[in-house]
């Protein structure tokens, strides 16, 4: 350990931190910055740790998510906690006097310094007088970008086993999507995972235009539609609250919201920009941003290689189903594995989703993958808004793909045995297995009225029923699929 080293970057570290947090919570008008939804969760983790109710794994959370979702903001308004509270806060404002001690700490900067997280808190053990072993004092940790310490598991492994017998310390810690993967095998057990996305419409409109989408409402939209028993009951719960939904769409959306959220509303630094141009720009700069940091730490590619993920992406953006073969000309990739490779890191990285095909009659092929973009935002900005004909409804299946990653994966939120789709010509969109493996068969898209891609695959596997999303109205057909406008699939 180089002390001299350490002591030179804790100085300057501590000099700078406040103007640091400054910049993450306030805009150009000194205004606070919005809180995603998922601040809440964190508020109630410090709230548990000021009055002793942490338990063994809550003690160290994992936050992964891809870059420009705002993982930094999020730590730097926990961190100035104090100014984000409401009235409703009694607990935490009654108890926040007990915190004796907070950090935020990008640990990109120890990187670019070459320190590692255990010699440095080595040496903020030994300067603040104190062991993780018996602490005596509440402590707050927040570390940003955690996978750049190499070690970092084996560091928060031996975390937890030093605070055993305690509930004194909480870590708080965000990284890329890939951090999971680089898990060492004895953190899984020792730690909590909150998968952090993109926002979704609800989310968008909450922070763009200060409109709630009604939260008690959203979730029984969400089980109308996903946990029915049947067509017919979906139908009939959906109508009686179409006044409702209609009325809120009419009266609280803004005529052009949903436009907007489709082509850059999924990432919260675009909120305050107008210029849609300037927005896909950001939004392509974070892209480069995961190219250039993320993706080359997850696997070792020849630069000529590397330099060939801005022009997959496009090529993925602007097509519906693709061919590996083709991509692989296209591209003069000389090897298929190499290929298959940079698909690979595309998913890891978070970039892109991959839909496998439906059942064992329709195997996946290296001819017909379905991979989607873990937002819609990111199709848009790659194309500048300008899609090939026939192709924008794909922002629609991209929505939904978060949507099914950020709702049905969710730990205990839905039962869901997975996301494919029916590789046939004329199939359905989404195959939503459920856990008793039935399904729900999905189509999107813009001005969706025909019903018979669902029915096609409908009568292909055990269904409960199909939902075809974007027609103009509510309707049952055949007493087995309902056609629902996009607004409930944006409410849920």
């Amino acid at each position: 350990m180089d002390r001299a080293k350490i002591e030179q970057f804790y100085a300057r570290w501590k000099l700078t931190l406040p103007q640091r947090i400054e910049g993450y919570i306030y805009d150009e008008e000194r205004e606070l910055l919005p809180q995603r939804f998922i601040f809440n969760k964190f508020k109630e983790a410090v709230e548990k740790l000021l009055t002793g109710k942490l338990t063994d794994i809550e003690k160290i959370i994992l936050i992964p998510g891809i870059r420009g979702i705002g993982k930094s903001t999020l730590l730097a308004q926990t961190y100035m906690l104090e100014k984000f509270l409401a009235p409703e806060d009694k607990n935490i404002i009654g108890n926040i006097g007990k915190l004796d001690d907070r950090i935020y700490l990008d640990v990109s900067q120890l990187h670019a310094e070459q320190i590692s997280l255990h010699d440095f808190f080595i040496f903020y053990e030994e300067i603040n007088g104190f062991h993780f072993e018996k602490p005596g004092r509440k402590l707050l940790f927040l570390l940003d970008e955690i996978h750049f310490d190499e070690n970092w598991g084996l560091f928060l492994k031996n975390i937890y086993d030093r605070t055993k017998g305690h509930k004194d310390v909480l870590f708080l810690v965000t990284g890329s999507s890939a951090l999971q993967i680089k898990m060492i095998a004895d953190l899984g057990r020792r730690s909590d995972v909150w998968e952090f996305y993109p926002m979704t419409f609800d989310e968008y409109i909450l922070l763009k235009y200060n409109k709630s989408c009604l939260s008690d409402l959203s979730s029984y939209i969400r089980d109308i539609l996903f946990k029915s028993l049947n067509a017919s009951e979906v139908f009939k719960l959906l109508f009686e609250k179409k006044k409702e939904i209609d009325g809120y769409f009419a009266n609280e959306i803004p005529h052009m919201a949903e436009k907007d959220f489709f082509e850059f509303g999924s990432f919260p630094f675009t909120l305050k920009i107008n210029n849609k141009q300037k927005a896909a720009e950001k939004i392509k700069s974070v892209i480069d941003s995961i190219i250039a940091k993320d993706i080359i730490i997850l696997k070792n590619f020849k630069t000529h290689t590397i330099a060939k993920i801005s022009d997959l992406l496009y090529l993925l953006a602007q097509s519906d189903l693709i061919s590996y073969n083709k991509i692989q000309a296209t591209l003069r990739i000389s090897r298929a594995e190499t290929l298959e490779s940079l698909v690979e890191v595309l998913v890891l990285s978070g970039l892109v989703v991959k839909v496998k095909t439906y059942g064992t009659s329709y195997k996946s092929t290296r001819k017909t993958p379905k991979l989607l973009f873990i937002t819609p935002s990111l199709r848009s900005a790659i194309l500048n808004n300008n899609y090939p004909t026939g192709l924008e409804g794909k922002k629609l299946e991209d929505y939904f793909v978060l949507i099914s990653q950020k709702i049905f994966m969710e730990k205990h939120a839905f039962k869901i045995g997975g996301l494919s789709y029916d590789i046939a010509e004329g199939g359905a969109d989404f195959v939503l297995t459920l856990s008793d493996n039935s399904n729900i068969v999905i189509e999107v898209g813009f001005n969706k009225e025909k019903s018979s891609q669902v029915q096609n695959t409908m009568k292909k596997v055990k269904s409960r029923y199909g939902l075809v999303f974007g027609s103009s109205e509510i309707e049952l057909v055949k007493d087995s699929i309902v056609k629902v406008p996009l607004k409930y699939l944006l409410m849920a």
